[in-house]
């Protein structure tokens, strides 16, 4: 039976670790404007194994073929309780070009500038069979900032009450602060040093799904992170699954 509940408590102990991420991609703003004056308003939940994310997301057609983007992320993941977690916030803007095709196609292209701000703790509890105690090997914490780099094509096909588009975004990260104040694990350490040494490539390809009326829709949007760096690291989440609501604002007819 003791061998049983020390078992037991180890493998709860597994269950409750988690991962540091230290880049998770935000949800792709598509907005597949067609004309000038067009503005379209979004918020969105998601996340993936480690992560969840509250955003908000806008996008204006200042003109028949230009655009403008402005996106916000908040995001936390971990363990609160066990003072092992991270959380942060990212904000972006992009400009760019976009192309009507026939009555329902649309191709366009964004290119933009992102900034992170992030502060993670770290706690990793040990079980000591021993005297039955559980205690953490080490702790501290950390803070990081870093700049993203992007430019983002894409094409899709809007219907009245259906929308859907095929997108990439291609980006370089590089990490402006990487502070760490952490206590009995000198390979943490490096790894946020390592991380910080380097610029980071990163090719986000994403699929997105809109669904409702014509001026208000609900979306889903799965996107895969793959790292294009060698050798390869281990810091960033591989996908986000995101879902909420779309909002499109009627353009004013001129009297």
């Amino acid at each position: 039976m003791k061998n049983l509940i020390l078992t037991a408590s180890v493998f709860a102990l597994l269950l409750c670790s988690c991962s540091h991420y230290y880049y998770v991609a935000n949800v792709q703003n598509v907005p597949l404007l067609r004309e000038k004056d067009e503005f379209r308003l979004s918020g969105f939940i998601g996340g993936w194994d480690e992560s969840n994310c509250v955003e908000l997301q806008s996008a204006y057609a200042v003109s028949d073929n230009i655009g403008i983007l402005a996106d916000f992320m908040t995001a936390w993941g971990g363990d609160f309780s066990d003072n092992d977690y991270g959380k942060g916030s990212y904000f972006d803007g992009a400009v760019g070009y976009f192309k009507p095709i026939k009555e329902s196609g649309v191709f366009e292209i964004y290119g933009g500038v992102g900034v992170s701000s992030q502060h993670h703790e770290y706690s990793n509890l040990h079980y000591d069979s021993g005297s039955g105690n559980i205690y953490s090997e080490y702790g501290g914490n950390s803070r990081l900032s870093f700049l993203n780099l992007f430019i983002q094509p894409s094409i899709g096909f809007r219907f009245s009450i259906f929308e859907a588009a095929v997108s990439t975004r291609i980006c370089r990260v590089t990490y402006t602060k990487t502070e760490n104040n952490i206590t009995g694990n000198a390979e943490l350490r490096n790894e946020l040093y390592e991380i910080g040494n380097i610029g980071h490539y990163f090719i986000e390809p994403a699929f997105t799904l809109r669904g409702g009326w014509k001026n208000f829709k609900i979306q889903a949007q799965i996107a895969y992170t793959g790292y294009m760096n060698n050798p390869k690291l281990y810091f960033y989440e591989e996908a986000h699954l995101s879902g909420g609501l779309y909002f499109n604002i009627p353009v004013k007819t001129k009297k």
